[in-house]
């Protein structure tokens, strides 16, 4: 902007300077002109006295007389009515042609006077004629040579050269004085737009008054660019903490192939915790997974929303790909790529599957059992009354077995479903187990079995029937899983933060590859393999509850458990208030 203002002053300068010039030497010349022209008629009107233009020897006279006063050169000519020239002081040995046809000439003889200015052949110049009319018959002329604007132009350059180079050190100085007060209120602008960037308003800053509105609507800009960032940062920022704290996925490609945002939940699940996004990362950086990165390619190129399962260890997880389209065309964004962790419903499906097929087994045993002996019956096979008691009761047992199943597993639903849960109360566990303990007394005698009770008065919030179901359950297991003259004890202890509820027996221990199984619904330990006192007869429904109990009040379930030894289960519950 400086060198730009600056060569515009001077070449508006010099345009000044040369048009100055021209109309100063146009204006010379109109002056010489006018006085050339003034002098040469004042002279010939003071000598236009008939009497000096009589003979020859008093024209002479005159004419000497007349050059030497004048500082320059005059042509004198006397011409008659009928234009032949009687006397020419220039043209004094040759004939000269007839003038009666010279406009200064026709002009003197018509009005008295008359002037003209043309180009001369003879003196190669501009002459300027001036005609006076003497006598009737007679015209004297006089002439001098007028000098052409371009000859007085040359003249005076040695006079201008110097004026101008002089001009152009004022101008050039007085150029760049000009410029720096140009430039300084706009300078001390550009110093004081780091203060108004800060905050600083224009009142605050000294600038020219000129500039102020300017200031003023650069802050007012400023105010609103913030405001506007500030948004965008709020923006960006709820949006990163939604992400960052989504269980699910989130990966956003673009067109490119290259990733713009990830959260940590998708660098987990894609399986690179480790990746690092910087500026134009590709996908390929993130994943080598041949069956993601064909479906991203497809996605893109083709615009198709995809799903895809993809199992990783012991978790599943499902991508969801999605283009990202605007005004029927992917955008610059491209791609969200959303996964989700759908272990538990995979699982959970498992296990429903597993439960129905489980539980068509568990309920189709005794029921095939019962029709059995009842077909025999009903057929007469069996005739004597000690037969007919006999499978009679053995029908009577498979369908208590069954109630007993079906009890069970209305249980275990109404606990996966929280019926009850909310139903809580104050439940003395030292007074709960000492009742399971009761209650369980005979059957551990029949199997010569001891039990051992050590509880303290702990007051626990929940629903009293589940408690009693944790109790009964693990006391009973301890007692039909272990030996003869075996010893079952429970404890009720707690500490500074959590409740523990110990059963631990000297039975016949869980062998170690079935451990991880023991919880499940109707899982048993292999008969082949069990040498305890009791019957196995159960469900194979009684820890799957206790662990569902256990559960639903936050707590959790420890196995320790030695083949031939015994088996230590411990459930934690959380101390409340």
């Amino acid at each position: 902007m400086k060198k730009r203002l600056f060569f515009i002053i001077m070449l508006i300068s010099l345009g000044a300077v040369i048009l100055s010039c021209a109309i100063t030497t146009l204006i010379y010349h109109s002056f010489y002109v006018t006085n050339a022209k003034n002098e040469l008629k004042t002279i010939l009107r003071l000598e236009a006295v008939p009497e000096n233009w009589e003979n020859e020897n008093i024209i002479n006279a005159t004419v000497n007389e007349i050059i030497s006063a004048a500082d320059y050169s005059i042509r004198f000519t006397l011409i008659d009515i009928n234009g032949n020239v009687k006397y020419d002081n220039w043209e004094q040995d040759e004939r000269l042609e007839n003038h009666l046809d010279r406009p200064e000439v026709s002009q003197a003889f018509k009005n008295g006077s008359g002037e003209y200015i043309r180009y001369s052949n003879t003196t190669e110049s501009d002459m300027y004629y001036y005609a006076i009319k003497i006598n009737d018959n007679e015209i004297l002329r006089a002439a001098r040579e007028i000098s052409s604007i371009n000859s007085v132009f040359i003249r005076i350059i040695p006079i201008l050269i110097p004026f101008l180079i002089m001009l152009f050190i004022i101008v050039y100085i007085a150029a760049n004085s000009f410029i720096k007060k140009i430039m300084k209120p706009v300078n001390q602008l550009n110093k004081t737009l780091d203060e108004i960037l800060k905050g600083s308003r224009v009142s605050d800053i000294k600038i020219y008054d000129e500039l102020k509105p300017l200031s003023n609507k650069i802050f007012e800009q400023k105010v609103k660019i913030n405001e506007y960032i500030d948004e965008l940062k709020y923006e960006r920022d709820t949006i990163g903490t939604i992400t960052e704290d989504m269980k699910e996925g989130f990966i956003l490609i673009n067109s490119d192939k290259n990733i713009l945002s990830i959260n940590i939940s998708g660098k987990r699940m894609i399986g690179n915790k480790k990746f690092d996004l910087e500026k134009n990362k590709n996908v390929l950086e993130l994943t080598r997974n041949a069956e993601i990165l064909n479906r991203i390619d497809i996605a893109i190129n083709e615009n198709k929303h995809l799903t895809y399962d993809m199992d990783v260890k012991n978790n599943h997880f499902r991508y969801y790909f999605s283009p990202v389209m605007e005004h029927n065309q992917l955008s610059a964004a491209g791609l969200l790529v959303l996964i989700e962790d759908v272990t538990i419903q995979r699982n959970a499906e498992i296990m429903r599957s597993e439960f129905s097929a489980n539980v068509s087994h568990e309920l189709k045993t005794p029921l095939t059992t019962m029709i059995g002996f009842a077909e025999m019956i009903k057929e007469g096979l069996i005739t004597d009354l000690n037969s007919i008691r006999k499978y009679c009761g053995m029908i009577n047992d498979e369908g208590l077995r069954l109630i007993s199943l079906i009890e069970d597993i209305m249980r275990l639903s109404k606990i996966e479903e929280k019926i009850g849960s909310e139903d809580k109360k104050p439940v003395n566990l030292k007074e709960s187990a000492g009742n399971v303990v009761s209650l369980l007394q005979s059957k551990a005698d029949s199997l010569n079995v001891k039990i051992y009770l050590e509880a303290e008065n702990i007051f626990f919030n929940a629903n009293e029937n589940y408690m009693n179901e944790l109790l009964y359950n693990l006391v009973d297991n301890a007692i039909k899983y272990n030996k003869n003259g075996g010893t079952v004890y429970v404890i009720v202890k707690k500490d500074s933060n959590y409740i523990y509820v110990v059963v631990n027996d000297t039975g016949v221990g869980i062998p170690e590859e079935q451990q991880e199984r023991i919880f499940e619904r109707f899982y048993r330990v292999d008969k082949s393999r069990f040498k305890g006192i009791g019957e196995i007869g159960g469900t194979g429904l009684g820890l799957s509850i206790v662990k569902h109990i256990a559960e639903l009040y936050d707590g959790t379930i420890r196995l320790k458990s030695t083949e031939h030894e015994g088996t230590k289960i411990t459930v934690r519950f959380p101390l409340t208030e």
